[in-house]
């Protein structure tokens, strides 16, 4: 018997060291990795104002990085929001299948109707005729097709017929060394003159020009979003509890050169230690973060504090762009352990509290 209970002690003390050493090193787990500052993309050259106001003149403007340039020919492309090559249509050769090398191009570059072909072989593409049409790339095989806009396609010759193309546009930016992924959205602005790519996944949009002579591609510009304003000491809540700023948080807005509106609006949290401030088309948080009151704009807001550059920092109106708020953290196999053994620490205390609370009650009680 006292073999066994050795034995069983033994067993406990194992278990019990195992299961403090497995928590420690649970609990040693590395913080979790903090999100990345929020984006916000602009659709257009956007001013970046002083203040948010909407009488405020503008003290600079936001420019879109030049990537590089490509032959107007991919117009073709933009016009029908595709972008990868794509066969179009085929047509017969008819009496010119027996022609070949310099005699077929001329016969197609003289003798044929491009703009009834288009129009009678495609849905919606339109082709528009001007003096010069053909390029001839490989004599009797192979031929670009241009319209007056400079849009071209391909024309290759297979058998006794020819099959139309359109260019691809995808291999011309990966051989810029820029990569596009499968989820685009192409919108015409002015047709045959501007047009947008947005890349949903790796979100990024893409503004093309159409220059004199070359399609212009420029990278439009994602400025950090400065959410984080400014902070106060933790007593300025004493005045939010009662729906009031303190004068330390009024003053923290005006060096920043935010005037609130006598109209402002302070919203406790559910927590007690964060509150929402609404002044008309401005929206921010406060929260206490280590005994500090601490001043964040609200993405919600119909302004948005901006960094441009080092040197352009200032407001624009969030309707001008797109906000991009990275994914949220993903939590390693320690980390979640750690968050659930946190939890269940704070529910064995809690659970304790409330049985002592009701001891010393029942104490009382008896007395």
């Amino acid at each position: 018997m006292k073999g066994f209970l050795k034995s069983l002690t033994f067993g406990i003390i194992l278990i019990l060291a195992v299961g403090f050493g497995i928590g420690v090193y649970i609990l040693q787990a590395p913080s979790i990795e903090q999100k990345k500052a929020s984006k916000f993309q602009l659709h257009t050259r956007t001013a970046v104002r002083g203040r948010p106001t909407v009488n405020s003149k503008p003290l600079a403007y936001t420019t879109d990085v030049y990537r590089f340039s490509l032959d107007r020919q991919y117009i073709s492309n933009l016009n029908s929001s595709i972008l990868k090559r794509e066969h179009l249509f085929s047509a017969a050769l008819t009496h010119r299948a027996r022609l070949k090398g310099q005699d077929l191009d001329k016969a197609l570059k003289t003798a044929t109707d491009w703009q009834k072909m288009f129009a009678d072989l495609t849905e919606s593409m339109r082709f528009r005729p001007s003096a010069s049409v053909l390029e001839v790339l490989v004599s009797g095989k192979e031929w670009l097709l241009r319209d007056v806009s400079g849009a071209g396609y391909t024309v290759t010759r297979t058998g006794n017929q020819i099959d139309i193309y359109l260019p691809d546009l995808k291999d011309a930016f990966d051989t810029n060394k820029i990569e596009l992924s499968t989820d685009l959205e192409i919108s015409t602005e002015q047709k045959n003159k501007l047009w947008f790519i947005r890349d949903k996944k790796r979100k990024q949009t893409y503004s093309i020009t159409n220059g004199n002579e070359k399609l212009i591609i420029y990278q439009q510009s994602k400025p950090e979003i400065l959410t984080y304003l400014f902070e106060v000491d933790s007593a300025a809540q004493t005045a939010l509890a009662q729906g009031k700023l303190s004068p330390e948080l009024i003053q923290g807005f005006e060096k920043l050169k935010i005037p609130l509106s006598r109209r402002v609006q302070v919203l406790a949290g559910e927590d007690s230690v964060s509150w929402d401030l609404k002044d008309q088309s401005l929206r921010y948080n406060i929260r206490n973060e280590n005994d500090r009151l601490k001043v964040y704009l609200d993405l919600d807001s119909k302004w948005l504090r901006i960094r441009a550059s080092d040197e352009i920092v200032g407001w624009v109106q969030s309707s001008r762009g797109t906000i991009f708020e990275p994914p949220p953290p993903i939590l390693g196999s320690r980390q979640l352990a750690k968050r659930r053994l946190l939890a269940l620490i704070d529910k064995v205390k809690g659970k304790v509290g409330t049985s002592n609370e009701e001891d010393e009650t029942a104490d009382a009680a008896s007395r």
